[in-house]
């Protein structure tokens, strides 16, 4: 498996583990709620999620979801994404630019 397929693997993991916040309203610390709870395992894209502190710990064993620190994650991937784009379109263009130019000498 290549490193794409995992990262959307990864993603759509968090992805799955936000719906189970959100369904079981555990958004705050008030309604914190234990992994078995949730109906979620404590793996890698938990451990993301937990370090990026979109998780968060209410007391020992309780969690919710910090949707504005989901929010503002999301946006972070989707400007790199799009400078991501920006980068490979503008290097296609040289590369084109130089053929073409390169070809009529």
């Amino acid at each position: 498996m290549g490193a794409s397929a995992a990262a959307v693997i990864i993603i759509r993991k968090e992805k799955d583990l936000v719906r189970h916040f959100r369904d079981a309203g555990a958004l705050s610390a008030a309604n914190a709620q234990s992994p078995a709870a949730l109906g979620v395992h404590e793996r890698l894209a938990w451990a993301i999620l937990l370090r990026k502190k979109i998780i968060k710990e209410a007391a020992p064993g309780t969690f919710y979801l910090d949707d504005a620190a989901w929010e503002e994650s999301r946006q972070q991937k989707r400007k790199l994404a799009m400078i991501v784009f920006f980068v490979v379109f503008a290097a296609a263009f040289a590369a084109a630019y130089t053929t073409i130019n390169a070809s009529r000498r």
